[in-house]
């Protein structure tokens, strides 16, 4: 049982210095910081919202993928959250699908995965804070030298040898003025941003049946549905969940809502309000239309924000490209890599190279020092970042992260300068497949 003043230490005040600050705590971020508290770096996680875990957290069951390998153990940071997860038994998670995109993973209860962060970040000796999004850096030339967090309480400064970048949204490395560009090459397109929700009083396995055996039927009724004014998504996909009778959806966003940046708030606000139409609308079709499994469902809730699948991306001193999740060359920096598939949602699908590697140049800035960015906001083109986009694939990418900034920090080098060769002997020590 944690008392108040327990969980207060964890909790920094205003100009606290730190080894390594991550900046963003979903999947990425949270491999970043284990990774670099694991090392013995003074660590401290800010995460701009009330929650940690990013999507996992936000869109309640959406598959956690790419946590396992081969449904194995996939080492360092990835082994102490799944064992984590674990202990709480099976009230806490279910096993995951098998599928190409969304294999090697777990559905996690979105609380259990709260705890279980915490508890991570705790035993690890890393700080951490919610509600502390980064607005401003904290420059010496062209070093990052700490990040200013703003709440209703006003300004606050952080210093660190080191920050990683983990926020998604590349937050910190565009406000360093490092170079990032959005969306798709051709025509500025993003991905769909998703607002995901839950259903009870399904009968689970009829409707998983229905949906996935009957798929032609399933499109023919939203198609149907749409026909007659209902607000349908561009797609559907049904997740088991650990409440009996409940199923997690996950969409494809209205389906003539047109592009969303997800870094405009009136966007956003766009895509909250027709989100929570789509997930009425769809507890309404159902029930009309008596789709399998669902002929009484109701709508539990929907996510807690927003699932947002890219924005700003990083241009590093390597941009990863489709190319290269296709063929699968090696590179003497690997310090990570992407299994499953390409997945655009439907803006595009293609074949992959699964276990492609990952290059450290990805996490650097072209010209700013002392920052690495990890994550869906690391260095790749459109369909280089959709390539393995899991958010087992995120941590790895956040893991080398972390440990490279803790290892440039103790040795007081910069990450560019920092010995690979070094940063990759301690992944494969972690148990990281390089």
């Amino acid at each position: 049982m944690q008392r108040r003043a327990e969980v207060e230490r964890w909790i920094p005040d205003r100009d606290a210095d730190y080894d390594v600050i991550v900046a963003g705590g979903g999947p990425a971020g949270i491999g970043a910081a284990l990774g670099a508290a694991t090392q013995g770096a003074s660590t401290l996680l800010l995460e701009a919202r009330s929650l940690l875990g990013g999507v996992a957290g936000v869109a309640m069951w959406m598959p956690v993928n790419r946590l396992l390998l081969g449904g194995g153990q996939r080492g360092g940071v990835h082994d102490l959250f799944v064992d984590k997860v674990r202990t709480y038994g099976d009230i806490a998670y279910v096993e995951g699908r098998s599928d190409s995109i969304n294999g090697d993973g777990l559905d996690i209860h979105p609380d259990y995965l709260q705890l279980a962060l915490f508890e991570l970040l705790e035993e690890q000796g890393c700080h951490y804070r919610l509600y502390s999004p980064v607005t401003d850096v904290m420059m010496e030339g062209d070093a990052v030298r700490g990040v200013v967090t703003e709440g209703k309480a006003g300004k606050q400064t952080f210093h660190a040898d080191v920050v990683v970048d983990a926020t998604g949204d590349g937050d910190v490395a565009h406000r360093a003025g490092a170079e990032v560009v959005e969306g798709r090459e051709e025509d500025g397109r993003h991905m769909p941003v998703s607002l995901v929700f839950a259903l009870a009083n399904v009968d689970v396995e009829r409707a998983l049946a229905f949906k996935h055996e009957q798929r032609k039927a399933f499109d023919a009724a939203i198609e149907e549905a749409a026909r007659e004014g209902y607000a349908t998504a561009a797609w559907y996909s049904f997740d088991r969940t650990t409440i009996p009778g409940v199923i997690n959806v996950n969409n494809g966003a209205y389906v003539d809502i047109g592009n969303i940046d997800a870094t405009q708030a009136a966007d956003l606000t766009v895509a909250q309000r027709m989100g929570i139409q789509v997930a009425i609308d769809f507890v309404q079709l159902a029930r009309d239309k008596q789709l399998p499994g669902l002929e009484a469902c109701h709508l539990v809730r929907t996510g807690a924000y927003l699932g947002v699948r890219d924005t700003r991306r990083l241009v590093g001193e390597y941009v990863l490209t489709v190319e290269d999740a296709r063929t699968g060359p090696e590179f003497d920096d690997v310090v990570a890599r992407k299994y499953g598939a390409i997945d655009a949602n439907q803006l595009y699908i293609g074949e992959m190279h699964s276990g492609f590697a990952y290059p450290y140049r990805s996490l650097l800035p072209r010209r700013v020092e002392n920052l690495l960015v990890a994550g869906r906001c690391g260095s790749a083109t459109f369909l280089g970042h959709a390539a393995g986009k899991s958010m087992g694939n995120m941590m790895a990418l956040g893991q080398a992260a972390g440990v490279a900034a803790a290892l440039s920090s103790a040795q007081g080098v910069t990450p560019r300068q920092l010995d690979v060769g070094q940063l990759q002997q301690v992944l494969r020590a972690m148990g990281a497949q390089l």
